[in-house]
């Protein structure tokens, strides 16, 4: 039995309509939680989750730092050992870790927004991927068995951009998320472990750098005895200071280090690799679309110069 060509049409077109239900009607989004792409989508809802809450902790030690330091600068403290005035000023020791701390605020929040950008593109994925742009492509290759170009536009062409957009949009976040945990996993977390532990200590000794020394109108005497003692108060307070300072001192380089490898950690991640993977992506849906616009175009051209 010989098929005729308006059946293979109707065929074509019947099979065409039937995917734009399926797909509009979000029964094609049910069958897809049966396979393998489900898991991907888990994996990508437990990536962005897990890389904010990372992120958002790592903001909260370096806003609360930066606010602790902005309250320590320009305290002044005073002491005066057999007599001679001294005051010794927190705040020029903490300059570096404040301007480094301000930036890092920064980036920290850019990196958050990435992630939460990425978390309404994971959510918009499947509407606009599949309910619309791919209900579109289908639709129009229903129509396009029996007729190809409309007013110069070629239906077939057009419906295979969609095609593959569509895929991109609803596919890009679940491979992002698998290769940015699996880069994560394997390069980044020692960094980002080691770097978080030095941050938290400098935080953590900030905390007790201001209790630690006395301020001026701590220290008043009232008599010899007294002032005797408040000398020997004041000279050993002087030496634990001049050692908090040293201290400081020393670990304000590694902070420093570390702060740097935490920012490296966090654009690599959130920012470098979306847009590297967004290029790779936007490059094979471009070179596989433009063989397909142009092939038809030298068809239309004859058959508008030679016409029947």
């Amino acid at each position: 039995m010989t098929i005729s060509s308006v059946q293979r049409k109707s065929a074509a077109s019947i099979i065409a309509l039937l995917m734009a239900i399926l797909c509009f009607s979000s029964l094609l989004s049910s069958l897809i939680e049966k396979t393998p792409l489900a898991y991907m989508d888990q994996r990508a809802t437990t990536y962005v989750e897990t890389t904010m809450a990372r992120a958002a902790y790592t903001f909260a030690i370096v806003r609360g730092l930066n606010g602790m330091i902005s309250v320590i600068q320009g305290t002044e403290i005073a002491v005066s050992p057999a007599g001679i005035g001294l005051n010794l000023s927190v705040g020029e020791v903490l300059d570096p870790i404040n301007d480094l701390a301000e930036r890092f605020s920064w980036i920290m929040l850019a990196s958050t927004a990435s992630l939460g950008v990425q978390r309404i593109l994971m959510e918009m994925g499947d509407w606009l991927g599949l309910r619309v742009l791919l209900t579109m492509a289908m639709v129009l290759l229903a129509i396009t068995p029996w007729k190809r170009f409309w007013v110069g536009w070629d239906l077939q062409s057009s419906a295979t951009r969609l095609v593959l957009v569509a895929l991109t949009v609803r596919l890009f976040i679940p491979a992002l998320a698998v290769v940015s945990e699996a880069v994560y996993d394997r390069f980044l977390d020692r960094h980002y472990q080691e770097a978080t532990q030095t941050v938290t200590a400098m935080s953590h000794e900030l905390e007790n750098v201001v209790p630690a020394v006395p301020q001026k109108d701590q220290m008043q005497s009232e008599s010899t005895l007294q002032t005797f003692r408040q000398w020997i108060a004041e000279t050993r307070n002087l030496i634990d200071i001049r050692a908090t300072f040293e201290r400081l001192g020393d670990k304000i380089e590694h902070f420093t280090e570390d702060t740097i490898r935490l920012m490296v950690v966090f654009i690599f991640q959130t920012i470098l690799i979306p847009l590297v993977l967004f290029w790779l992506f936007t490059r094979l849906v471009v070179m596989r679309i433009t063989p397909t616009v142009t092939r038809p175009l030298p068809a239309l051209s004859d058959h508008r110069r030679h016409p029947q």
